[in-house]
């Protein structure tokens, strides 16, 4: 078949007769790159392969041959259309045929030749009418029976198809609609008249958008049958041609039905990996793959406790076999205290390190102290001279057996120690921890699984279950080892591959490698973004306001005052004593209920009350300290060296300039 242009391809095209490949013989260029313009495509090279799929008919002239005028017709135009009479003759019958809209379905039909004919030694005369009545098979040529009435009265006869002559149809033929001619190959290329656009004879110029596959394309590809490309025909040739579509594995998860298949891999993954494992690396492009289908299982984050190399992080699939046995949680603030709320069970920690309240109306912790958690309420405070309500934890506290529980009502802003008391010795199975405890917790392995070669999470002295996925994954094999499978999430590991027409082997029992995936770090911190996160941020402290002397220098450890300090009495030996010197046991037991300024190391705090400063020295520091403490003195406190000394007394001048 020669080439022609694809604009003259189109028009002869037979719609029935879809779908059909072609080649392109002469491509179009632009600036050497393929590209879409308007949504379709509008470049195509010499040698490719196109598979027409459909037409859809996007605009429609008509053009007056004689003039060259054209005038666009709406798509629902409801004229009806002739052969022009000066182009009915035929080269030979099946061509006649070919030219109906309906073919050989609307028989019979009537038909003359414009030469005298001579069949089986029968003389018919031009113009005399003929009818076609149907269609016979011989030796795999088609014949035409066809009757004749002339002087002799009727006669039948055979007529090959591929007879040779001059045919037309007879007057009175049928008129046909807009979409009738358009079907036609043979009538949309003839000359046409239609009564509702004048006497003249007409050509009809319908422009296309041709629906087609191609190679590597993943949608279907749009081009205009206007595209200036000579193409050919090769259907009979491409039977044997597999056109690749190309899918993303994200849209293998939409299929239904399909499962298991054969894939190969056209591009890796994009993205950094994301497991620490061995499989991972191995899909790159031209490796085959077999897809099982989706998997159910659910998973759980988890950290590992921090060790040399820090914390390690994992996804647990619900399918672990493992037993856990539960840890005690540990809370560095009041404000974790309140995510066990709501679960309906009881919590009791045991405070591990002393907590100062900064607020003057709320109690401190000690450490030892023992507590339960009630609920959330609120209360006043009072802040520079104002009452603030706040938002407090009620707690019980029980510091002994004969003792009895006092409430206590701690800012969740109070930072300190909190570790939970834990009784249970029972044994979790993964989907146990789900239903009955609550996440985040803490556990250690106790029993591994025995289906890992390896069960790294043995090895750990706690784990803490921080959340729970539900992210869909597809179960996946190498071809080279279809039992031993191992999952994918799609969404966090994409990549393009194709389905090959190799027949998927039969099923056999798999061999799961995916119950414990290690994450990276890099995507450990990314998927902490991806999830979910309904909880408020905890809340500020108040802030301390402090004091600045006059070369702007900053004292630590001071706070705001409202009046006028007072003056300050000789300072006493008791007075040069830190607070921390002072053993637990001397402390009154209602000292939790008030503020406790403690200093850090090398520093001295100044201690006060409200806006009642400490009693100013009447002589230096050094002086009183020589007086008070001699060689016979039987004390036995400590001696704070000079530079605390000249410390102190540089901060006691600085409230007197104030």
């Amino acid at each position: 078949m020669e080439p022609l242009s694809f604009q003259q391809y189109i028009l002869s095209l037979d719609i029935a007769s879809l779908p059909r490949v072609l080649k392109v013989c002469s491509g179009v260029y632009f600036q050497g790159s393929v590209y879409e313009m308007g949504g379709r495509e509008c470049c195509l090279s010499t040698g490719d392969l196109i598979k027409i799929t459909g037409l859809r008919l996007q605009k429609i002239t008509c053009e007056d041959p004689e003039t060259g005028q054209a005038t666009e017709l709406p798509l629902n135009f409801t004229g009806h259309f002739q052969p022009s009479r000066d182009k009915l003759s035929y080269m030979s019958l099946k061509k006649l045929a070919r030219s109906r809209p309906a073919g050989l379905q609307d028989m019979p039909f009537t038909f003359a030749s414009a030469v005298d004919l001579t069949v089986d030694g029968q003389f018919i005369p031009k113009g005399q009418p003929i009818s076609l009545l149907s269609v016979a098979r011989h030796e795999g040529q088609e014949f035409a029976n066809c009757t004749t009435t002339g002087q002799n009265g009727q006669r039948s006869f055979c007529l090959p198809f591929s007879f040779q002559g001059q045919f037309c149809e007879c007057s009175g033929q049928p008129s046909y609609t807009l979409s009738q001619v358009l079907e036609s190959g043979a009538l949309r290329g003839q000359r046409l008249k239609c009564s509702a656009l004048g006497r003249h004879s007409l050509l009809l110029c319908p422009v296309y958008e041709v629906q087609a596959i191609m190679h590597m394309r993943k949608e279907v590809v749009k081009i205009p049958s206007t595209l200036e490309v000579d193409v050919e025909d090769v259907t009979e040739e491409s039977q044997h041609i597999h056109f690749i579509k190309p899918l993303m594995l994200s849209e293998v998860l939409g299929l239904e039905g399909a499962f298991p298949m054969q894939a190969e891999i056209l591009e890796g993954p994009e993205n950094l990996p994301i497991f620490e494992n061995d499989w991972i690396p191995r899909l790159q492009k031209g490796q085959k793959i077999q897809i099982h289908g989706k998997c159910c299982a659910w998973r759980i984050l988890a950290s590992s406790s921090k060790g040399r190399r820090g914390s390690r992080h994992f996804l647990l699939s619900s399918t672990y076999q493992g037993k856990f046995r539960r840890r005690p949680r540990e809370f560095p603030t009041v404000f974790d205290l309140t995510t066990s709320l709501g679960m309906g069970k009881c919590l009791r920690v045991v405070v591990t390190k002393d907590c100062e309240s900064t607020e003057e109306d709320l109690p401190s912790l000690s450490m030892g102290d023992r507590l339960e958690v009630l609920h959330l309420a609120k209360t006043q405070v009072r802040r520079q001279a104002e009452h603030k309500s706040i938002n407090v934890l009620l707690c019980s506290r029980n510091s002994g057996e004969d003792e009895e529980s006092e409430e206590l009502m701690l800012p969740l802003h109070l930072e300190g120690g909190f570790v939970e008391e834990v009784s249970d010795s029972r044994r979790y199975s993964l989907p146990e921890i789900v239903e009955q405890l609550q996440l985040p917790c803490e556990v250690k392995v106790t029993t591994k699984d025995s289906s890992l070669a390896n069960d790294v999470l043995g090895s750990f002295s706690a784990l803490r279950l921080e959340a729970r996925i539900t992210e869909p994954f597809l179960v996946t094999s190498l071809c080279e080892a279809p039992s031993v499978s191992f999952q994918i999430p799609p969404q966090w590991l994409d990549m393009a591959l194709f389905f090959t027409e190799e027949p998927a082997p039969p099923q056999t029992p798999l061999t799961d490698r995916s119950k414990v995936e290690e994450l990276t770090e890099s995507f450990y911190y990314h998927l902490l973004k991806l999830m979910p996160s309904n909880e408020a941020p905890p809340p500020r402290p108040p802030k301390r306001k402090e004091f600045r002397d006059k070369a702007g220098t900053q004292l630590p450890g001071a706070k705001e005052v409202t009046e006028k300090p007072k003056p300050l009495p000789p300072l006493s030996k008791s007075k040069c004593i830190p607070e921390e010197s002072v053993p637990p046991s001397s402390k009154p037991r209602n000292a939790r209920s008030r503020p406790i300024v403690r200093s850090s190391p090398n520093e001295y705090s100044l201690h006060h009350t409200g806006s009642q400063m400490a009693p100013k020295p009447t002589k230096p520091f050094k002086e009183a300290r020589d007086a008070n403490v001699s060689e016979d003195s039987d004390h036995d406190y400590e001696v704070i060296d000079e530079d605390l000394i000249k410390t102190i007394d540089k901060m006691q001048k600085a409230v007197l300039h104030y």
